[in-house]
């Protein structure tokens, strides 16, 4: 028997649910029994005994939204092995990810500039490329999954969920929003996020609720894609939700009866044209990759303001002032709490008394919602996913023509904020578009920042640090020129 309550649940599911569809590739056209992915699964995990990963290994994977993805959780967790779920990246980033986290294997669909030990085939066209891992390593004494969280290829922050966080964030998640086994989840985020290892994965591997999967999202497929799969719950992004709201949708199929949003505060102008055109709520959903799922607005009735709801099951929200004095931060406590950071420096003071204080800052409306107002964070939101400034600002500064650089978030209307980079080169003549061409070689697109601004010196204030403030004013300017 396995010592994986995970796994042994998804074999239940999977006997259970033998032949019905798990998962429909939209993007292969295919389909995918339970037995099928079960399958899969006992060949991974002997692929994964018969690569010498077990207890104390990291397994990285890159391999998008693919339904590998799924028997490729159980399988680690059975194993014992630590796993590293890598999103959207270029190989570059993939690359520098994989080296510095110590990995010993890599699952990927992708080719990869590395030298591998051994190669295996793995099922659903994947390939596990056993390493000499380089330096430290990430990987745990226990069966784990780490959660990046802030998409800097340099590691700063992954928070360690081990196989309990994972299985408590699925069951609140399940509860807490009504997701049964008869539900059929549209999957357009990414798999490796935590926000679809708590709404997708979980729910998948511990009642069997069915997937749609697409490799990313696509508007003009969407009514299609919920026609032709049946699917009852779409979780989504603000931008996704803005997206389809500049389409001519006109209904949407009556089997669509849930519309969540998550990753950044949505717009009330988009929930309310989504209650008026389209009779849906869009349910907001408040969560961290270090906590879970935290909070959830389970209400029908569209209000006048965006609030996230009231805590999810066994989940405890709070709000208290910072060392700082920030006031109104939220605490939040709870069985799907992470226990802290891989690495070099695990412990962090966010994780105090037994639960974790997010930089997100907010009140309790009179009904005792939620209501987040701002963070104290740097990171900038681009349409749902977590960038660190501070990455694009070195690899800007490593090009020779450039002495200095600042990156920063601005307001968007359709991707909720947007990067821009205030430049000071050492000679004239750099271009934007040159910039932009270059660091599509090093960098994500959504990394790459939408607007340049060139400087001779960058502003300083009376303390002779750089003005932020100044920069922000100069940005907005000159997207007003």
């Amino acid at each position: 028997m396995s010592e994986s309550q995970l796994a042994e649940r998804f074999d239940e599911v999977c006997r259970d649910r033998a032949s019905a569809v798990a998962v429909h590739d939209l993007s292969e056209r295919a389909t995918v029994t339970f037995t099928d992915l079960f399958e899969q699964y006992r060949n991974i995990r002997r692929a994964l005994e018969h690569a010498g990963l077990g207890q104390g290994t990291l397994l990285a994977s890159l391999v998008g939204n693919r339904a590998v993805f799924f028997p490729l959780v159980v399988a680690c967790f059975d194993a014992g092995v630590t796993l590293l779920p890598l999103g959207e990246t270029t190989t570059s980033e993939a690359v520098a990810l994989v080296e510095r986290s110590g990995a010993a294997a890599v699952v990927t669909d992708r080719t990869l500039p590395l030298a591998p030990l051994a190669t295996a085939a793995l099922p659903g066209s994947v390939t596990l490329l056993s390493l000499k891992p380089a330096g430290a390593t990430l990987a745990q004494s226990h069966a784990a999954i780490l959660k990046l969280t802030s998409g800097s290829t340099e590691l700063p922050r992954v928070a360690v969920a081990t196989e309990a966080h994972l299985v408590n964030d699925g069951r609140h998640i399940i509860e807490g929003m009504g997701i049964d086994r008869a539900d059929i989840n549209l999957a357009c985020i990414p798999l490796s996020h935590s926000y679809a290892l708590g709404n997708i994965v979980a729910p998948l591997v511990w009642q069997g609720t069915a997937v749609a999967l697409r490799q990313s999202f696509a508007p003009a497929q969407f009514i299609p894609d919920v026609e032709a799969s049946g699917a009852t719950v779409f979780p989504g992004v603000p931008f996704m939700f803005e997206r389809l709201a500049t389409l001519p949708l006109g209904s949407v199929p009556k089997n669509l009866r849930l519309l969540i949003s998550a990753g950044a505060p949505i717009g009330l102008a988009t929930v309310e044209w989504f209650s008026a055109h389209l009779a849906r709520k869009i349910h907001s959903f408040y969560g961290s990759s270090e906590t879970g799922g935290i909070s959830y607005d389970a209400s029908e009735t569209v209000d006048d303001r965006v609030h996230v709801g009231t805590a999810l099951p066994e989940t405890t929200v709070s709000l208290r002032a910072s060392e700082d004095g920030e006031p109104g931060r939220v605490f939040v406590t709870g069985n799907a709490v992470t226990a802290g950071y891989a690495g070099d420096n695990p412990t962090s003071t966010a994780f105090v008394d037994g639960g974790f204080l997010l930089t997100d800052q907010g009140h309790f409306d009179p009904k005792g919602r939620l209501v987040l107002t701002g963070r104290v964070s740097t990171l900038v939101n681009v349409a749902g996913r977590k960038v660190d400034p501070a990455e694009i600002e070195r690899v800007l500064r490593a090009f020779p023509e450039i002495r200095d650089a600042r990156v920063l978030g601005t307001a968007c209307d359709h991707r909720g904020e947007q990067l821009a980079a205030i430049i000071v080169a050492r000679e004239p003549g750099l271009t934007a578009a040159n910039l932009r061409q270059r660091c599509a070689a090093l960098l994500s697109a959504y990394k790459i920042p939408r607007r340049f601004v060139f400087l001779n010196e960058l502003p300083v204030n009376a303390r002779g640090k750089v003005d932020r403030r100044t920069l922000e004013a100069l940005v907005a300017a000159e997207a007003d020129a």
